[in-house]
């Protein structure tokens, strides 16, 4: 068995059958389709019963009791029998037939590779494409600790959602941290940038679908969010291989966040990162970052005016 596509789900009635279509349709056939429903209370499942009858590929169970997001994913981890792994959310799909075969010939190809992602594009509740995104412009490849640091500068989860990757599970074998539930993609392509390079397609395989009833739109402006980011920064701060490749840019950006997420909270951190930056490269970056926004604003009202 070449890969695991997983598949875990609640509540996603609304967009399953699409999601679906999109994994059954793949031009890569070398493949599971594992479904773990977390306790739906909607239609969720006669929707899984219907593709599972017509599809020998797939193999679904319910959870007896609701795991939520991070356990449920690591239960499709812990049963996938594939050597990749492929996640795809139930209000997601993938774009085009050839998008699976096209991630795992790159991991086939080079085993320094420890996760593939792509571009994508936004669509909404009704399927419409708002945007594409295209985080690192070109195809290539690069060092993985690198991007981990390029994501710290940005404050942003530059790989995107588990829809869009491609890993080895023999990697991924920790499982998710179930300390996360906003940003727990983040984490796990961390932790596997830690062990190889990223591959980036530029070509949108995949579109990830925003809409009000989505998990992370509901837990986005918790307090547990800022925790979270506060304890991520604290892991992978002190990896041992940080100090050499951590940037003024990074410092600075995660002093800025972790003052505003977390407050006093994150103080012992935000101290020891300050000093290594020093107060003249905070205030230099500081300042840069007034000039850019007062730019931005200015180009905002010459369009409006104009």
């Amino acid at each position: 068995m070449k890969v695991s596509v997983l598949l875990p789900v609640y509540n996603g009635e609304k967009y399953l059958a699409a999601c679906l279509d999109s994994v059954v349709t793949q031009d890569f056939k070398d493949m599971e389709i594992l479904v773990s429903d977390d306790c739906s209370t909607d239609g969720t499942i006669e929707i899984i019963k219907y593709y599972a009858a017509r599809d020998a590929r797939i193999r679904w169970w319910q959870n007896t009791r609701n795991l939520g997001q991070a356990p449920n994913h690591n239960v499709c981890l812990k049963a996938a029998r594939g050597g990749f792994i492929k996640f795809i959310h139930a209000d997601d799909k993938l774009l085009f037939p050839a998008a699976l075969a096209w991630m795992v010939e790159i991991l086939d190809k080079d085993d320094s590779v420890s996760l593939v992602g792509s571009a994508s594009y936004i669509m909404d509740e009704d399927s419409r494409q708002l945007s594409r995104r295209n985080n690192f412009t070109q195809s290539g490849l690069w060092d993985g600790k690198d991007v981990i640091v390029k994501c710290l500068e940005a404050n942003a989860n530059l790989i995107g959602e588990p829809t869009g990757t491609l890993f080895r599970r023999e990697q991924a074998r920790r499982g998710f941290d179930v300390r996360y539930r906003q940003i727990m993609d983040m984490e796990m392509w961390f932790h596997l940038l830690q062990q190889g390079r990223f591959a980036y397609i530029a070509e949108p395989l995949f579109a990830y679908r925003e809409h009000p009833q989505q998990e992370t739109a509901t837990v986005r402006h918790t307090v547990g969010c800022a925790h979270e980011y506060l304890a991520l920064m604290t892991d992978y701060y002190r990896m041992p291989w940080m100090e050499a490749i951590a940037t003024r840019q990074m410092l600075y950006a995660q002093i800025r966040a972790l003052r505003e997420r977390s407050g006093i909270s994150a103080r012992p951190l935000t101290g020891d990162m300050m000093t290594k930056l020093k107060l003249f490269w905070y205030v230099v970056y500081w300042l840069k970052r007034k000039v850019f926004q007062s730019a931005q604003k200015i180009s905002k009202y010459l369009r409006i005016r104009c």
